[in-house]
């Protein structure tokens, strides 16, 4: 009697725990959702990163000095505004045969145009 009821039991909750179609069909989409989110975060703090880098960069060059490829121009009452543009691609988790471009821009202002 006792083996007869944990059987009835067994079958029903494993007969419980199967999930239907509908649920897998709704399952799909928010794995979908949420893949692409990540990706556009993940994007977005690659290009945070690579500005702020790129930002560092230029200012230790407008300190100090420097050669990297970078655009100077002369302001009217002395010293010069640098420019550095940087294009790139961004690496992607889900890759759909699409390059993503990404452009950086920094600016500094160089006091001393002897550098």
């Amino acid at each position: 009697m006792r083996w007869a009821v944990s059987g009835k039991l067994r079958k029903l909750l494993f007969a419980k725990s199967r999930g239907s179609a509908e649920s897998f069909l709704t399952l799909i989409p928010q794995l979908f959702v949420f893949l692409v989110m990540f990706q556009l975060v993940f994007m977005q703090f690659s290009i945070m990163r690579e500005s702020n880098f790129s930002q560092a960069e230029l200012a230790k060059v407008a300190i100090k000095g420097g050669s990297i490829d970078y655009e100077r121009h002369s302001l009217a009452g002395g010293g010069s505004v640098l420019l550095l543009d940087q294009r790139g691609v961004i690496d992607k988790f889900i890759d759909f045969g699409f390059t993503s471009g990404k452009r950086v821009i920094s600016i500094a202002v160089d006091e001393n145009e002897n550098n």
